[in-house]
């Protein structure tokens, strides 16, 4: 789901009334910026039941200070390289509960429907981590979003990662099933 905080709120309305789930978001605000509203949007959407991925931001700095990045009750992604690194663009900090590969990620692409590019960011490591959710809701059975946030970090690998900096998680997502 992509799009203007103007837009965005009205989506997580139709998702709070349908109850859909997963939300992958990779929207923030302004880079270092953080909206209370966006924010509490996010939590009620997580406190009806719906998992929320977002993330980190591209901005190589703290993700305290970005919505929703901030939103604890979400999965907050950072990005890593193809050398298990953390990408140097990648926002990172407490609030980051794990990452993902984010650098030339082959997308679909505008121009036509069998378009690709390869590009690079926390909005590409976000997909792999909502597609585990919605994997792990299929083996298990839907639970609840801090549930399922628990057992991803749970299958992460820890410390294989290097360029984290102090305070960050160092877990990379995974799926041991």
């Amino acid at each position: 789901m992509m799009g203007s905080i103007i837009n965005i709120i009205p989506v997580l309305e139709t998702q709070y009334r349908r109850r859909q789930l997963p939300i992958s978001l990779a929207q923030r605000i302004l880079p270092g910026s953080a909206s209370t509203t966006f924010d509490n949007g996010i939590v009620a959407v997580i406190n009806a039941g719906i998992h929320v991925v977002v993330a980190a931001g591209n901005d190589n700095t703290n993700a305290s200070g970005t919505s929703p990045a901030r939103v604890a009750a979400a999965i907050t992604i950072g990005a890593s390289t193809i050398s298990d690194a953390r990408a140097s663009f990648s926002n990172y900090g407490s609030v980051v509960d794990i990452f993902a590969p984010g650098q030339y990620i082959t997308s679909s692409w505008i121009g036509g429907t069998t378009r690709t590019n390869n590009i690079s960011g926390t909005s590409m490591a976000t997909p792999h981590v909502s597609g585990l959710v919605t994997y792990l809701i299929g083996l298990n059975g839907n639970q609840s979003p801090a549930a399922i946030n628990t057992l991803i970090k749970s299958l992460g690998i820890s410390g294989v990662l290097s360029n984290i900096p102090s305070g960050t998680v160092n877990l990379l997502a995974n799926n041991r099933y």
